[in-house]
């Protein structure tokens, strides 16, 4: 029941992404935002998922084990649409994603790699591009 609750979430959540997406193609930046929408709807669905699990196994712990991972994809979701501090939050963001996962690496850890991934994909598309300026020469 859990997987299918929190796979709904999780899929809502995906579906209104991609939404904003259609709807705001020619903004910039709207691929790193929705990066950082699906990366938070992957970290709710799991936490929704194994919560039950994480519960039975580890009790009142499952707070801080399941918590972390969802307060840092929801500080980065902020961090974007106040528009502060995007680049390095969504960074730092998916740096303590992924040592978390490698922290809890033989339990629960391994499942939040994956929004830690998509954050490292949504910090690299959050760097502007810059154009080598051609000049010429006569």
């Amino acid at each position: 029941m859990a997987v299918l609750a929190g796979g709904s979430v999780a899929l809502f959540i995906i579906v209104a992404a991609f939404v904003y997406m259609r709807s705001h193609r020619a903004t910039p930046g709207v691929l790193g935002r929705v990066l950082r929408l699906v990366a938070l709807a992957a970290t709710a669905g799991i936490a929704i998922a194994l919560l039950p699990f994480t519960v039975d196994d580890s009790g009142a712990a499952a707070g801080y084990l399941l918590g972390v991972p969802v307060v840092v994809a929801v500080v980065v979701v902020v961090a974007d649409l106040t528009g502060r501090a995007v680049g390095v939050t969504t960074a730092a963001g998916a740096l303590v994603m992924l040592a978390w996962g490698l922290y809890l690496g033989l339990g629960i850890g391994p499942w939040f790699l994956i929004p830690a991934f998509l954050l490292g994909a949504a910090a690299i598309a959050t760097v502007p591009s810059r154009r080598a300026a051609v000049s010429r020469q006569t």
